[in-house]
């Protein structure tokens, strides 16, 4: 009887809460058909997604193209989304209780340009808040790669206590760019500065680790690399740690055939101590296990599987954005390097099959708590959702990131198979302080790393350290790497200095496309590697381009001998191509995995690298020696030879291929 008594009161309340939400939102209605703007054909697989000023809501369209929706009155932003096929906004104000007619024509992605009307409108509207005044002015004869972006007061003013250089590695000073690629970053891999991470754990973080257990270690690391026996790295296969059964954790291998694994049960109470570890890879249909696995101390664990070679041709990338008031100081900058970005990429990327999405969010108690445009391959339907959203609610510091994160990883359609899976995480602030929601976040890192989604935090104005000490860790966790914005654009609220050593600084822009190359360049089937796909990073001086045919590299007129040494970095560096000084000489390259590198300067250590800035070997030298590294173990692919000088660090390309 009591059971009965409270259904009937909770239908009661169903009833009054539709009843009262009828009438704070009163109804408008949409019919009509979706065709292509050609051939006229009804167009089936469709959603139909209308944005008014509350929230977004999607909309099957049926099997013979037609349509008929009930949403909100006031205005409504109606258009259509397909894959392959690119549709105008429809905008229309809707009083209560119409009907209103809408037909949407489609057109096939392949017969027309992307929307640059739009962007267009969108830097003349934006303009007044984006003046050159706010700016300033950098130096145009500096050198990008090697000097610091200021000097004197100005570099006093902006960097603001320091612990070491900062230099610009963007192709373009700030002040000569448009409203998009204003912004300035940095970046930091926790991968290429372990020890350093370790040291970080101990002294400046420690005070989190308590309050936030999620966290690694030194020792918590393990890192597999799988590749086929001619050497083409194995993408997207699943590998799970284990300790006596249990799974530790369980991850992808990356476009460099690479999977970072971590110890995680001494987080939770009652887990027994190290024993054996072990792995198990699936992958071409079956299971193989490592019997035996060893921490990354004691070096990568390589692991060879027999299979086809076959390269997804898959790229997922997400945006999750915190769109509350305190990003009102950035969020219109950031909406244009997203815009930017997108054309961007999905020039760039015509071969793969690219698909974006993107997550706003707000807080509990704001108009709305997140909002989701689903994965398309067409970029023009997520270029309109990010140009279309604002920053407004808020109030206190933390933000519903958790309610996001869920979204994005867990609701969000992503490929089964791809190259790379990205999530540029933006923000400003950190989730709600308390149990359960870190646990909340938690089980959605742990669930990032199991789909191979690589989050990428972009920490805006206004973070602080416990904020960067949680987004650094999700960044190792799921593979992925912490970028920053600094003051040297002059935009915005001040940026907090992150823990780190040094960094370089160029636009925001450039290190997220940087940072999609580096996660997403693969070798082919006979291991060559697209040279156009390769962005370079860490103020890196190039040899000679080794994509290269050997006719190319004879129309440099290197003699005989020259062009026997295969492009070496010191011949080249003599000729004057590049104005550098010769500070080792690294042959052959490319190489299929014996190197020579012959110390010529001042150099005590010499880094081996990937090409996402991995620390893969280190060597302690001095002027006069030759270091052998061999490399055949690893994948196929583009590696770093890196050494500390003087004049700041310097990276050799290097290509290995088989």
């Amino acid at each position: 009887m009591v059971m009965e008594t409270t259904k009937k009161l909770l239908l009661m309340q169903v009833f009054a809460w539709g009843f009262s939400a009828q009438h704070v939102f009163a109804q408008a209605y949409f019919n009509g058909s979706v065709s292509e703007a050609v051939s006229g054909a009804k167009l089936k697989n469709v959603k139909i997604m209308v944005v008014n000023n509350r929230d977004t809501s999607y909309f099957d369209v049926g099997a013979d193209g037609k349509y008929s929706i009930t949403t909100k009155e006031g205005k409504n932003r109606i258009f259509a989304i397909a894959d392959g096929y690119i549709t105008e906004l429809n905008s229309m104000q809707a009083a209560k209780g119409s009907v209103n007619k809408v037909d949407i024509s489609m057109v096939s992605k392949s017969k027309v340009e992307t929307d640059v009307t739009k962007r267009a409108k969108y830097e003349i509207a934006h303009a007044a808040s984006a003046t050159d005044d706010a700016v300033p002015a950098y130096k145009h004869e500096m050198d990008l790669h090697t000097k610091s972006l200021y000097t004197g007061s100005d570099y006093k003013k902006y960097a603001g206590g320091r612990h070491g250089e900062v230099s610009v590695i963007s192709g373009h000073p700030v002040a000569t760019l448009g409203a998009a690629g204003r912004l300035t970053a940095g970046s930091i891999l926790d991968f290429g500065k372990w020890k350093l991470w370790s040291d970080l754990n101990a002294g400046v973080f420690s005070q989190y680790s308590t309050m936030y257990k999620y966290h690694v270690n030194k020792g918590d690391r393990y890192v597999v690399q799988v590749s086929t026996p001619a050497g083409v790295p194995v993408v997207d296969a699943i590998v799970v740690l284990k300790s006596a059964g249990e799974v530790l954790w369980k991850a992808r291998t990356d476009n460099t055939g690479k999977v970072e694994l971590w110890y995680m049960p001494a987080k939770t109470a009652g887990k027994t101590a190290k024993v054996r570890l072990t792995a198990e890879i699936t992958v071409f249909g079956r299971t193989e296990i490592m019997d035996k696995v060893h921490p990354f101390e004691k070096g990568i664990n390589f692991w060879i599987m027999d299979g086809p070679c076959s390269m997804a041709d898959q790229l997922d990338v997400a945006f999750v954005v915190d769109a509350t008031g305190s990003m009102g100081d950035e969020i219109h900058h950031l909406k244009m390097d997203l815009d930017t970005f997108i054309k961007t990429i999905a020039l760039r990327n015509k071969d793969i099959n690219l698909r974006l999405g993107s997550v706003f969010y707000r807080d509990q108690g704001d108009e709305y708590v997140y909002r989701i445009s689903p994965f398309s391959s067409n970029s023009h339907v997520t270029d309109n959702f990010i140009l279309d959203q604002m920053a407004a609610g808020g109030g206190d510091y933390p933000e519903a990131l958790d309610h996001a994160l869920k979204q994005a990883v867990l609701n969000m359609d992503w490929s089964s198979t791809a190259r790379a899976r990205i999530i540029f995480l933006m923000l400003d602030a950190p989730c709600h302080p308390d149990a359960p929601t870190y646990d909340t976040l938690q089980k959605y890192v742990a669930l990032a790393a199991q789909k191979g989604i690589r989050i990428v935090p972009v920490a805006c104005s206004g973070t602080d350290k416990f904020t960067e000490f949680m987004l650094r860790n999700m960044a190792l966790l799921t593979n992925g790497k912490y970028l920053f914005l600094t003051n040297h654009s002059g935009i915005g609220n001040p940026h907090m200095e992150p823990s780190t050593d040094v960094y370089a600084v160029r636009s925001l822009l450039d290190e997220m496309l940087a940072v999609t190359s580096e996660f997403s360049v693969v070798p082919d089937c006979q291991r060559y590697l697209d040279a156009n796909a390769v962005h370079y990073t860490d103020s890196l001086r190039i040899t000679v381009d080794p994509f290269e045919s050997l006719d190319s590299i004879q129309s440099l007129k290197l003699s005989a001998k020259d062009s026997a040494a295969l492009r070496d970095s010191a011949i080249i560096r003599e000729r004057g191509e590049y104005g550098a000084i010769s500070w080792v000489k690294i042959y052959p390259n490319p190489t299929v995995g014996p190197l020579t590198i012959n110390i010529q300067a001042d150099i005590r250590e010499v880094f081996i690298a990937d090409i996402g800035g991995k620390l893969l070997q280190r060597f302690s030298c001095k002027k006069g020696d030759v270091l052998t590294p061999d490399l055949s173990a690893y994948s196929s692919g583009i590696y770093f030879v890196k050494y500390p000088t003087a004049n700041g660090w310097v990276a050799e390309r290097i290509v290995l291929r088989r």
